[in-house]
């Protein structure tokens, strides 16, 4: 099956518990990942654009786990563009792994924290958006429930806050990964959630948790007995998995994440998901019953036996893209001939359905010799708007003006569109300007008769005679020559007329 590189991004976060290590690590990753792709929310289902891993090892300089993540991906899609970033070296490391044919990794750091673990602050742009960036803090913060735990994990919070204050306001930033927050009660949840800038946002507003009813919202344990790999158990009680996110991802503007809780899109359902979780597992193993899950059971079983964690996965609208189309413009046009240029303004985001892009609020002028106006809001997938502007044909002579588009809609790519129409308005046509000099004159009469029997017939004549001294401004001296005129005309032109039309018929 072919799956999409386009629309929103689809951001993944996984405690892989040191894995792939073996080939039957590598099939059950796979099924998740198809799985993933295939499970829509919001009438999307795509491949992940980015994945945060938690629990990486690393082999050699060129061997992880995260870059085998890349590799099976890859075969998994039939491409070549996922790539993955490790920070360090040996066991219990971070890494991405992400999809370079929609975004961009623009840089990779260790943030202290305070913990025994460094985070990963992940800088994207998002391709096709000049100046768009999204940071990811990849975090695997203190395992525990002792009281220094949640104390060092308090810790680990509000270090991540500050290095988030680092980068300024209105920042498009997720905290995402393994927390180990116990309740949304701990310190370090409030760390990260208080009500002041800059912080982070749970997008799901649960409340308390966990309870049984939020069920299908645990992350962990996906087991309830040992596997060899040394997996936590315990089953589905914990919310230990999180993406969060800065104010502007609510906002509904740019890039945003997609959910009734980002301001506009009220109407959608939550596409943030602990994924596999159908809430009939509360405090039990993922895979304890088949019947009337989301999903076949092959996938719970390998969710099971791959990791102790469930994959948290949320989608992210893109920004607008605008797209300015315009009918062909003629060379020339008559004076006083009417003439409207059809413009057609699109959103031209990339996507699967239409709430996988910001809407495009855009404003059309213009300038010189052209008139009109228009400003409107157009979808994703759209025909978009078509608006008439009036070229001006009052006066001869080349005309031009300037035709601009703009959007203020956050983080439009192509936010500004300017096109140039030139034309030319000619003197409408007129009768016996053979030569198209805007004059009849006796130079017309040079083209008629040249032309006589092939492009001009003998009436043609009369029509010269008739309107001699016209011009395209006005009429001239005189609108028929006079007689004495006439021989001077013949004169000059070294020509007399034929005698049947002069010297009357001969016996």
């Amino acid at each position: 099956m072919a799956y999409s590189a386009c629309a929103q991004l689809r951001v993944v976060n996984y405690n892989t518990l040191d894995k792939p290590f073996s080939q039957s690590d590598l099939d059950d990753l796979s099924i998740i990942v198809q799985a993933i792709s295939d499970t829509p929310r919001n009438g999307v289902a795509k491949r992940p654009d980015i994945l945060a891993l938690q629990e990486q090892t690393t082999f050699s300089l060129n061997d992880s786990t995260s870059s085998r993540v890349a590799e099976a991906l890859n075969s998994l899609f039939g491409v070549s563009s996922y790539q993955a970033s490790v920070l360090g070296f040996g066991v219990d490391r971070l890494g991405v792994v992400f999809d370079s044919a929609t975004v961009g990794l623009s840089s990779s750091s260790n943030i202290p924290t305070g913990g025994p673990r460094a985070a990963q602050r992940a800088e994207f742009s998002l391709l096709s958006y000049a100046g768009e960036q999204l940071y990811l803090y990849n975090a695997h913060l203190k395992a525990g429930s002792s009281s220094a735990d949640n104390a060092t994990r308090a810790t680990e919070a509000s270090n991540l806050v500050g290095n988030l204050a680092s980068l300024g306001p209105n920042v498009n930033a997720v905290a995402l990964g393994d927390m180990n927050i116990g309740s949304s009660s701990e310190a370090a949840f409030d760390a990260l959630t208080d009500s002041g800038s800059p912080g982070f946002s749970d997008p799901l507003a649960l409340g308390a948790w966990p309870n049984s009813s939020v069920a299908v919202h645990m992350t962990q344990s996906t087991r309830t007995s040992f596997l060899s790999d040394e997996g936590a158990t315990g089953g589905m009680d914990d919310r230990f998995d999180l993406q969060l996110v800065t104010s502007p991802l609510l906002d509904g503007e740019g890039l945003s994440y997609l959910g009734p809780t980002s301001v506009g899109l009220e109407s959608l359902e939550h596409s943030y998901q602990a994924f596999g979780n159908d809430g009939v597992s509360w405090n039990t193993r993922i895979n304890n019953t088949f019947v009337g899950r989301t999903q076949t059971a092959d996938v719970l079983n390998a969710l099971h036996d791959f990791s102790d964690h469930l994959p948290v996965v949320a989608d992210y609208q893109l920004p607008a893209v605008l797209e300015v189309l315009t009918a062909p413009v003629p060379e020339t046009l008559a004076v006083g001939e009417p003439f409207t240029l059809d413009v057609t303004v699109r959103n031209a985001a990339e996507v699967l359905v239409a709430v996988g892009a910001d809407e495009l609020d855009y404003e059309l002028s213009v300038s010189g010799d052209l008139s009109g106006q228009a400003s409107g809001s157009v979808l994703a997938l759209s025909g978009g708007d078509t608006i008439s502007v009036a070229l001006d044909t009052s006066v001869p002579g080349m005309r031009s003006g300037l035709l601009s588009v703009t959007t203020a809609s956050q983080g439009a790519a192509n936010a500004l569109v300017e096109l140039p129409i030139s034309f030319e308005v000619i003197a409408a046509g007129l009768a016996g300007d053979f030569d198209g000099s805007g004059v009849v004159d006796a130079a017309d009469y040079t083209v008629w008769r040249d032309g006589l029997g092939v492009d001009y017939v003998q009436s043609d004549y009369l029509t010269w005679r008739a309107n001699f001294g016209q011009s395209a401004g006005g009429v001239g001296g005189s609108a028929a020559p006079e007689p004495a005129a006439m021989l001077l005309v013949f004169t000059a032109l070294g020509w007399s007329a034929p005698r049947r039309w002069w010297s009357g018929r001969r016996d």
